[in-house]
């Protein structure tokens, strides 16, 4: 798995996630495919003090269960995070591992793309998991952590398959290139650049990037 933390964000969200097709974790990694995406903004990305509201997922009802979408228990393994949710454009039952296969996915050019990842990646996305929802936050301002992950890497980074992840927020005080004047907080670090595999790998801010090819790092 490849790992970039980001320790920022305030206000209303919109979480995309482009052509991440089933990126697997260790087998220690646990799931939990039962909860609904209102459940796990609610409870798992927000926590206590924050009350979301109009979650939808791909544009349905953040009350129904979704393939693409899942909490975990990373506690026993090496990514960095104990808990949260997990979106993939690939199925999630993938993700546990181990990956010892050149490719693995469940999903493949099954579901349209997003122009907003379009834009932060500047080619066109299939498949993308779309997470959004409304929320107010208590003080004036919220952290939230991520790891980004990808099927692709290394072997198609740089020939047009450019998985991207991007966290848009809209809302007062904000002003982006994006949908409802969006601002996007998935960017490397100490750059404006966002995150895919084509900006982010070995070669390129590989501070940040750890290599999980057989599938065994996390």
């Amino acid at each position: 798995m490849n790992d970039l933390i980001s320790p920022t964000m305030s206000r209303s969200a919109l979480l995309l996630l482009a052509a991440f097709t089933g990126t697997a974790l260790s087998a220690q990694l646990v799931l939990d495919n039962t909860l609904t995406p209102e459940q796990l903004v609610q409870d798992v990305l927000l926590g206590g003090g924050v009350t979301a509201t109009n979650v939808t997922f791909n544009g349905l009802p953040g009350t129904q269960t979704n393939v693409q979408i899942a909490g975990f228990d990373g506690s026993q393994t090496t990514l960095g995070l104990d808990n949260g949710m997990l979106l993939s454009t690939g199925g999630v039952d993938s993700a546990p591992g181990p990956n010892d296969q050149a490719g693995a996915t469940s999903i493949l050019g099954t579901f349209p793309g997003d122009p907003d990842l379009e834009l932060a990646s500047g080619q066109q996305t299939f498949d993308a998991a779309v997470l959004e929802f409304d929320f107010i936050p208590d003080g004036d301002s919220l952290s939230f952590r991520f790891v980004f992950g990808s099927e692709e890497y290394m072997e198609f980074v740089g020939l047009g398959v450019n998985d991207v992840f991007g966290f848009f927020l809209s809302g007062p005080g904000i002003s982006g290139p994006y949908s409802n004047n969006a601002a996007n907080i998935a960017l490397i670090p100490g750059t404006s650049t966002p995150v895919s595999i084509d900006a982010l790998n070995a070669n390129s801010f590989g501070q940040f990037y750890v290599d999980n090819g057989d599938g065994s790092e996390a």
